[in-house]
């Protein structure tokens, strides 16, 4: 973030012009004190006799007089000018402590700050009352940022705090990091989870409301995780670590939301840990399957295959990929996923129909350093064509339009490869990105396939990604194709390809070769 909080701002200039150094009076006064000094010092210096045959004794007597009056004055001065030296120096050392205390840009406690609080208030009610925390991670800031500037993101930031305020009256707001909030409320008396729901509903109620950027509306959603001290735990680290699970379990259940700590989300939590551990186990095992689906052209050739993965566990049975490529993302195992299934597609190349073969990949992947490397290298070394691989990109991994976005994607197609965007219109879609971002192929989500001819705004969406498409001569492949109406509808809407179990579902590789065999037989006879 970069521009600090206006207020703020103003509130630690306002010592900028003090001058540590000494001002020039205050040098004048010290002069004049050290002279009246000398001249005191000639009293006790020069004998009486010899000072009264130089002036009389009353013009001596009012000499002293004055002297003195002047020496007090000036001490005096001098006195209220050291004293606003030491304030403008504790100014100056409550600036300091502030800046260290204070997030500029949102107004709320740093990390360290509010850490102490929370400590504090976590080891005050240990043995009555209190203490809900509250952790608030704001929802895609930085595609705001990308989108809008950095100056947005700090306004969305210093908003959600504000809101916080009022949401949560009596709660030390802080801020943990980069896109993550705080709050901490304590009580003499027991927090019921209900005033603190009802609170966080309200609170996100009102983030919905948005705020005003550059004369335009920006609605504002967040995820929200809560732990209680010290029903939950009453150590400052576990109750930390239950809001965060919680958090996750909000953003895992589509964001926008909160979730409260359970004992169940701890034991999810255990799962994915065994799921992640396992996975880990199956990929260095190789004990993970690739499946293969068919995607068709209108007279029901095979124009290509998209690679899907499929774990068999030895203890458990059956892993969906709903549950373990989550997980995968969460862990960073995603990338080694990537490349194992990279290397069973092109081992299985050879005797595959000559088609290119989608392979999934995550928004993670492509923020990898060594992504693309890696995937050149895995085909450089099994001497597969690059052209023979389309990248397939989740539309939902909420992909950023940004220049050091567009520059990846534009490396990947000068490897050679092609790129599909994957679920389009899951609900983060964005006509900014088939503008933008250099696809190929566009895969609309079977929940608009299946609702074609049913919805005026399903039909409208479908219509306008499919002439977009045509006038940038990019390719639409309908998914969810379950029935012959399905595909007929997708047709007349102006898809030109088509993905689903009506034409097959994903099979395994001998599968695949035994069905494109027969079907070369029957297309011969």
């Amino acid at each position: 973030m970069s521009a600090p909080n206006p207020s703020l701002q103003k509130k630690f200039s306002r010592d900028k012009q003090v001058k540590l150094r000494r001002p020039i009076v205050e040098n004048a006064l010290v002069g004049m004190l050290v002279v009246l000094t000398c001249v005191h010092a000639v009293h006790f210096v020069v004998p009486h006799a010899v000072l009264r045959q130089i002036m009389t004794e009353q013009v001596l007597v009012r000499s002293e007089l004055v002297s003195s009056a002047l020496t007090i004055i000036i001490a005096i001065a001098i006195y209220v000018l050291m004293s606003a030296r030491v304030k403008a120096h504790k100014m100056l050392h409550d600036e300091l402590r502030d800046r260290q205390n204070i997030d500029l840009v949102s107004g709320a406690a740093s990390r360290g700050h509010f850490l102490d609080g929370l400590k504090q208030a976590v080891a005050a009610h240990r043995k009555g009352g209190s203490v809900a925390l509250i952790i608030i991670d704001i929802d895609h800031l930085k595609q705001i940022n990308d989108a809008l500037g950095h100056g947005a993101g700090d306004d969305v930031l210093g908003f959600c705090a504000r809101i916080a305020r009022q949401a949560f009256p009596g709660g030390r707001i802080g801020r943990l990091g980069g896109d993550e909030l705080a709050v901490f409320i304590a009580s003499k008396e027991p927090i019921p989870e209900g005033y603190v729901a009802d609170a966080c509903a309200q609170y996100l109620a009102t983030l919905r409301e948005g705020l005003f950027i550059a004369n335009r509306r920006q609605a504002v959603s967040a995820s929200l995780g809560v732990a209680l001290a010290p029903v939950h735990s009453d150590n400052v680290n576990e109750l930390l670590s239950f809001a965060d699970l919680a958090l996750q379990q909000a953003k895992t259940n589509g964001r926008g939301a909160c979730s409260i700590f359970s004992p169940d989300i701890l034991a999810d939590a255990r799962q994915e840990r065994f799921i992640e551990r396992e996975l880990r186990a199956a990929i260095l095992l190789g004990q993970l399957a690739v499946h293969y689906q068919p995607i068709m052209d209108a007279d029901g050739e095979i124009d290509s295959l998209e690679a899907l993965v499929r774990w068999q566990n030895p203890v458990r049975g059956v892993i969906s990929p709903a549950e373990f490529i989550p997980v995968a993302e969460k862990s960073q195992l995603i990338h080694e996923l990537g490349l194992y299934v990279l290397k069973r597609v092109c081992e299985d190349a050879e005797t595959l129909p000559d088609v290119p073969v989608n392979v999934n990949i995550s928004a993670w992947q492509l923020a990898h350093d060594a992504f693309l490397r890696d995937y050149v290298s895995v085909l450089k070394d099994m001497n597969v064509s690059p052209s023979r691989v389309v990248l397939e990109i989740t539309e939902s991994a909420m992909l950023d339009t940004s220049d050091d976005f567009v520059d990846r994607m534009a490396a990947i197609k000068s490897a050679g490869f092609r790129i599909a965007l994957d679920d389009f219109g899951m609900g983060y879609s964005e006509f900014n990105q088939l503008r933008k971002l250099p696809f190929d192929i566009i895969k609309i989500d079977k929940s608009y396939i299946q609702n074609i001819g049913t919805d005026i705004v399903t039909d409208t969406f479908v219509s306008a990604v499919t002439q977009i498409a045509g006038k940038m001569d990019r390719t639409v492949v309908a998914e969810g194709i379950e029935t012959e109406d399905d595909k007929v509808r997708a047709s007349i809407a102006g898809c030109g390809l088509f993905q689903g179990y009506y034409h097959q579902a994903p099979a395994s590789r001998d599968k695949i070769v035994a069905l494109y065999k027969a079907k070369a037989l029957a297309d011969v006879a």
